[in-house]
């Protein structure tokens, strides 16, 4: 309060506060500090004086001038300039802290007003639903309050909307991607249509791991996944194609752990998977395990097989790595594993303020965190833990950190379609 009323006291006299050019001071050049010079008037500030002087040579590294005398004539004139030189302390670190912190005004109010538009490269699904929650509750944590929606963009397994984020969105920080990890496969295989490098976006973070889990319609006869390599005939995997979990962990099982599969590509988006399987047009569906566990929960499908992360009450079920024939279809699945570890990661455009960033992730953290989205999720069947975005980032770079042989072998399996 009282550096308000000195403050409010100087300015409110004529003539009170007036800076100059130091380097016009007898003293200016004798110092290697930068000089602030000022003239004010006499403020009887000399016990606040040796409270600041400390904490503003700290902030600033300056000396302060003021305008007088090398050597005052007698006692009045020393107690005179004394008290100028404390007055000019006071107002120096006032006027810095006003014009230092008016940016940082200005950005807090930056997302007042306006709406975020999380990007989503699916219709329904797990991932598309915790975007959904993720959304309704991530305003209320950022200065402003800005409206929150999200816009759904499936295509060429969500490579349509990582393009999208990454090449045409304004990198302002008002559009989020709410993105599927097995995109990183898709870059780390070549996949013609990616146009991104994971490793650039700007995480903040993940709203919980999801693992992969492979299924078949539940009026098939095999419960097992002993019994379906055992099958006389092939079953037909629907896929929305090459790095997605629809496509790759199909194509993995049947390339290294003899499952007897047909797979057909060409769907949108899970959902059209699904919908395929509800009218037996084909018999088998992949994809992240909460969302085989919705279908699973209305009786259409039967999970037969998991990747490395377990979902709760599946945790008894074969993991692909373990069912693998040769070193090399277990390195494959286990690579393939690290996107269900990263799970449903957000992320913002590269060249994004960084100031924006940082007010994004931190109510990415506390939104993923409160108690109404968690009530949210749990209504839907989806369970939220938050993964932070150094760790994210840090699984990413680990993913795309493969040696040549063991791309070139990957290429084999995981391509772009034809």
């Amino acid at each position: 309060m009282w550096c308000s009323s000195v403050w409010s006291t100087c300015l409110s006299r004529p003539g009170c506060f007036r800076a100059r050019s130091a380097s016009d001071h007898p003293l200016s050049g004798q110092n290697s500090a930068p000089v602030v010079f000022v003239e004010v008037a006499v403020l009887d500030c000399k016990r606040r004086y040796h409270l600041l002087l400390p904490r503003f040579r700290e902030l600033t590294g300056a000396s302060l001038i003021s305008d007088r005398s090398p050597e005052p004539a007698n006692h009045q004139e020393k107690e005179n300039s004394m008290k100028r030189d404390h007055a000019a302390l006071i107002v120096g670190v006032l006027a810095g802290l006003l014009f230092s912190t008016a940016p940082a005004w200005a950005q807090s109010n930056f997302y007042e007003g306006k709406t975020i538009t999380v990007v989503i490269g699916a219709k329904s699904g797990s991932l598309a639903i915790a975007a959904q929650i993720v959304a309704h509750h991530l305003g209320k944590y950022l200065p402003g309050k800005p409206a929150v929606i999200v816009q759904n963009m499936p295509g060429a397994a969500h490579l349509l909307a990582t393009n999208h984020v990454f090449n045409i969105a304004k990198p302002d920080g008002l559009t989020i991607l709410a993105a599927n990890p097995n995109v990183a496969i898709a870059q780390l295989s070549q996949v013609e249509q990616v146009r991104f490098d994971v490793r650039k976006f700007h995480w903040l973070g993940s709203s919980g791991a999801d693992g992969v889990m492979f299924s078949i319609r539940s009026d098939l006869p095999y419960k097992t996944f002993d019994e379906l390599r055992k099958a006389d005939r092939e079953l037909v995997a629907g896929t929305t194609g090459p790095g997605s979990n629809a496509h790759d962990f199909p194509l993995l099982l049947k390339e290294f752990a003899g499952a007897k599969l047909k797979l057909v590509a060409g769907y949108p988006a899970n959902s059209d998977v699904l919908l395929a399987v509800e009218r037996k047009e084909v018999d088998s569906w992949s994809a992240l395990a909460t969302t085989i566990k919705l279908a699973a929960d209305r009786g259409v499908v039967r999970p037969l097989v998991r990747g490395r992360v377990a979902l709760p009450g599946y945790e008894n079920l074969p993991v692909d790595e373990n069912l693998a024939t040769s070193a090399l279809g277990k390195s494959l699945m286990a690579i393939k594993s690290i996107p269900g570890a990263i799970g449903r990661a957000f992320a913002v455009h590269p060249n994004t303020p960084s100031d924006r960033i940082a007010m994004l992730r931190d109510a990415f953290a506390k939104a993923v965190k409160d108690p109404d989205l968690i009530a949210e999720a749990t209504k839907a069947k989806i369970g939220m833990s938050l993964i932070t975005h150094e760790q994210v980032s840090k699984d990413f770079n680990a993913l795309l950190n493969q040696t040549p042989e063991t791309l070139k072998e990957m290429g084999k399996y995981i391509k772009a379609e034809s």
